[in-house]
């Protein structure tokens, strides 16, 4: 009897610490995504805490009703009916991500899987063709990197700050000479 007990007992721990499901979801890039949690159904507040993972890295958790952010590589946040919402998704985005639900005491913990696929980006250039009534050519942009940008303001201080030394310099030559002229005539 005390084995049938310990069965029954197993089998409802079982059952009420876990279940999951698992959907695919296509994305382009460029576009703003909300992966929907799969076993989030009715009970959108009826839980303790609900945790958005990417692989085995935590992305944002709600704890009752405080939002705590985790230090993810990207932007994200919940979105409509607790989905996790990515701006901007790029192919590196694509992965498997998991809504960890725990319950409230009674009731049964989930998790659920959404494999999110981003579109490759697509450049698209057009080359002007030679009947174009573009006169002249396109040019190209380009960001300096921040080191160099800090260098060139910083040179340019540096000039400033040597060129108002200078001047100072002469203005006192030149207001002392006046003096002495002054004195000796």
């Amino acid at each position: 009897m005390p084995q049938v007990i310990l069965y029954i007992s197993l089998l409802l721990v079982h059952h009420t610490t876990q279940s999951h499901q698992e959907v695919q979801q296509i994305a382009n890039c460029s576009e703003d995504v909300t992966l929907d949690c799969p076993v989030l159904s009715g009970q959108r507040n009826d839980f303790f805490a609900m945790t958005w993972y990417k692989g085995e890295k935590p992305i944002i958790r709600k704890r009752r009703d405080e939002i705590q952010p985790s230090n993810f590589s990207r932007e994200a946040k919940f979105g409509v009916n607790l989905g996790l919402f990515l701006p901007n998704v790029k192919p590196t985005d694509s992965g498997k991500y998991k809504c960890d639900i725990k319950a409230n005491v009674g009731k049964q913990n989930k998790e659920g899987f959404v494999v999110l696929s981003v579109n490759e980006c697509v450049i698209q250039v057009v080359e002007p063709t030679p009947n174009s009534t573009q006169s002249k050519p396109l040019a190209a942009i380009y960001d300096f990197p921040l080191t160099w940008t800090l260098a060139g303001y910083l040179a340019v201080a540096a000039v400033k700050i040597l060129l108002s030394m200078i001047s100072i310099r002469m203005i006192r030559i030149v207001s002392s000479r006046r003096q002495k002229k002054r004195f000796c005539s």
